[in-house]
């Protein structure tokens, strides 16, 4: 199924190439058809995969780390700590080149304080204290951001604009950056599934398996923000992904951590590779939505569904 899923993803990404406001016939392309598909088409629908992949995989340890099926990015704090430095970037008038970085920075802090905030001697409190801690650092970085719109009033519709998220300037160093971070991250997953799946214990079993649960359960956190941030850095909020590819996954797979990521990032593209066709294709005459709105609207659904069919386990 692996490689089923594999070569699905790649056929998608093949349609969704050719899909858009020009029509793109792959068997006779015209100059300009080839300098849309190659330069413009290609690019954008490989790194919505790489940036799904980075949502899809960061939700499904968050949700392991944390224990709880509506951890993803934005409850956690980290896209919108990471949201914060972008927003500063663009409001300050820093260079486009160092928006990412910026986002990088303030979403580490954020991650940071995050952990600093749970923890007590070293060692995190508990699950929920983090997720507590992430949704105050959320409500803190959004004030800013209402803040930073309503000051730096000149640099609203750049600021709205990129905070719904998108895929408008992309290019091959950025694909490979994301994807380099992607493989990194994921192997790492990869290696240490077996000890993942030993974090979905109570802490003390976990310990008596033999894993080190604070180191584990920090480098988790760790490397799914970094996932987070420089996802966010590069394509501004696109929310959702990472909260419902994770339940995808474990409903048709299970919760077994040494697949779960896997799908849960080829899931992640997938999803985002779909969504991004449907934004460019959803209003007539070339008019692009951001990709968040499209993912918002999936989302929300979702959300509903989770509380409706899961309401006496989600609080538990």
């Amino acid at each position: 199924m692996k490689i089923f899923f594999a070569v699905f993803l790649v056929i998608v990404v093949g349609v969704c190439s050719l899909t858009g406001s020009t029509d793109i016939n792959i068997t006779s392309m015209t100059d300009i058809q080839s300098n849309i598909f190659w330069a413009i088409r290609v690019p954008r629908v490989l790194f919505a995969v790489v940036i799904g992949g980075m949502l899809g995989l960061s939700g499904s340890v968050y949700q392991l780390v944390l224990k709880n099926p509506l951890a993803d990015s934005f409850t956690t704090g980290a896209a919108s700590s990471s949201a914060l430095g972008a927003v500063l970037a663009i409001a300050l008038g820093f260079p486009v080149v160092l928006i990412s970085p910026m986002a990088l920075l303030t979403g580490l802090c954020g991650l940071m304080l995050v952990y600093r905030l749970s923890s007590s001697r070293g060692r995190v409190v508990s699950p929920v204290t983090m997720i507590l801690a992430g949704v105050v650092l959320n409500i803190v970085a959004s004030s800013v951001i209402g803040f930073t719109k309503f000051y730096f009033e000149e640099s609203l519709s750049s600021i709205v604009f990129w905070l719904m998220g998108g895929f408008f300037i992309v290019s091959y160093q950025k694909i490979s950056a994301g994807l380099s971070v992607l493989l990194v991250v994921y192997a790492y997953f990869y290696l240490r599934s077996g000890r993942l799946n030993l974090l979905s214990m109570d802490e003390y079993s976990a310990e008596t398996a033999g894993v080190n649960v604070r180191v584990e359960r920090m480098f988790a956190f760790v490397l799914s923000t970094l996932l987070v941030a420089v996802a966010v850095s590069f394509s501004g909020l696109i929310g959702f992904v990472g909260l419902i590819v994770p339940h995808v996954a474990r409903s048709f797979f299970g919760s077994d951590m040494r697949t779960n990521i896997y799908y849960s990032t080829i899931f992640g593209g997938l999803l985002l590779v779909v969504s991004d066709a449907v934004a460019r294709t959803v209003i007539p005459g070339g008019t692009e939505l951001p990709v968040g709105i499209i993912t918002a609207i999936l989302g929300g659904f979702f959300f509903l569904y989770m509380l409706k069919r899961r309401r006496g386990q989600v609080w538990a």
